[in-house]
């Protein structure tokens, strides 16, 4: 079951969007050709989805990781930082006004 899972998990970055009803079709398939057994399907579907989630989240921390990268390089200022900008500017302003 394992072989056949990781092969599953690894053909693609389409599993990454599986659903729950996508995931309980691909297991009826593989429970029809034998490769899981049919006590077992509920457990597997969990499983799928389990490694679904897990995988969809390491690559949003990858690509989070990898635009803060760039983002530093390019010397391109966050959100945060535009934030904290207007903010002190609106600071000035009011003191001036004084």
């Amino acid at each position: 079951m394992e072989g056949t899972f990781e092969k599953l998990f690894l053909a693609g970055l389409g599993l990454l969007d599986l659903t729950r009803e996508k995931a309980e079709k691909l297991v009826e398939e593989l429970v029809k050709k034998g490769e899981v057994a049919k006590e077992k399907q509920s457990e597997f579907v969990e499983k799928l989805l389990e490694k679904t989630e897990k995988g969809r989240s390491e690559i949003e921390k990858i690509v989070e990781r990898t635009i803060t990268k760039v983002m530093k390089k390019l010397d391109i200022a966050a959100k945060s930082d535009i934030e904290k900008l207007i903010k002190k500017i609106d600071e000035l302003g009011k003191k001036l006004e004084k």
